[in-house]
């Protein structure tokens, strides 16, 4: 914010603040520039809507750059950030999370519209009235099957798109059918759980949103009061689930002998023997591991 403010700064004295109309609406996907274009006709989004965040007007997520970086993976940097400041920002977090569903729901549209078949069937969906929707809905609340063919096919199209977006009910749907199929398949889990941790009064919360507490001499006396604790956490979700996600890797690990990373899934004794499979539902949405090793447990 500092040198934001150095660059308007004039004879000695603060600069004028002006903000001006646009007559356009502001886009918030950025490209990279192509041709004569310049940021001023294509500014980048993030540079214009958090200049705490990018205090130089540069860097944005998608803006120009010599190595080509993905948003999410831009997303997911600045979300590791050592100085914690995109994380606790009070907006820009949930803004870059609907950003990116929605470039995720425009993806898979894409997608659907070069099939060789979209043409017919857009022709198909465009007969559809506000009443034929309504007696599909009349149809859907009394369990009975849809009978009007464009509102199955829009209706497909829409499940279908959406189940590329995370956080998405086609996305739970999906998982719970794999759920489904896997009891038929393995028979009923031998074990189901909902491991609910408390971050607001647990030390280890506290250190993922800051605060200096000695864990290898850890004195409950001592550290942040009652009030400060549920701050830190309310000011910093993000630690918060970071917080989470460490307890149920350390209760996979410890308990149940799973080791998880994101590139594989390494099973070993744990409290039931070795786990042939487990399930478990984090964020919303339920994500399977699948292990390679034979056993009659599963969690």
């Amino acid at each position: 914010m500092g040198w934001g403010l150095m660059n308007l700064w004039s004879k000695g004295e603060e600069g004028a603040y002006i903000v001006h109309h646009g007559s356009k609406p502001a886009s918030d996907f950025g490209h990279p520039l192509k041709g004569k274009e310049t940021l001023d006709e294509r500014p980048n989004y993030f540079e214009r809507a958090f200049p705490i965040l990018f205090p130089h007007g540069q860097g944005g997520i998608e803006a120009n750059r010599p190595v080509a970086v993905t948003f999410r993976e831009h997303i997911q940097w600045t979300l590791c950030y050592h100085d914690r400041q995109f994380w606790t920002h009070e907006s820009y977090p949930f803004v870059a999370f609907g950003i990116l569903q929605r470039q995720e729901a425009l993806s898979s549209a894409r997608i659907q519209m070069r099939q060789k078949t979209f043409e017919a069937e857009a022709r198909l969906m465009s007969i559809i009235t506000k009443e034929s929707l309504e007696e599909a809905q009349r149809q859907e609340e009394k369990n009975k099957p849809i009978s009007d063919p464009a509102v199955r096919m829009l209706r497909s199209h829409v499940q279908t798109t959406s189940g590329r977006v995370i956080g998405s009910d086609a996305i739970r749907y999906h998982a719970r059918s794999q759920l489904w199929s896997t009891t038929i398949y393995l028979t009923p889990p031998s074990l189901w759980i909902t491991i609910n941790p408390c971050d607001l009064h647990d030390p280890i919360a506290q250190v993922f949103a800051g605060e200096k507490i000695d864990m290898d001499a850890f004195e409950a006396a001592m550290g942040p009061n009652k009030d400060t604790r549920a701050k830190n956490i309310a000011d910093d979700p993000y630690a918060a689930v970071k917080f989470f996600h460490f307890i149920i890797q350390a209760i996979l690990h410890m308990l149940f002998g799973i080791q998880v990373t994101p590139y594989w899934v390494k099973s070993s004794e744990g409290i039931f023997g070795r786990l042939r499979l487990y399930f478990g539902a984090k964020d919303g949405l339920l994500a399977q591991n699948n292990t390679t090793h034979a056993s009659s447990a599963a969690v």
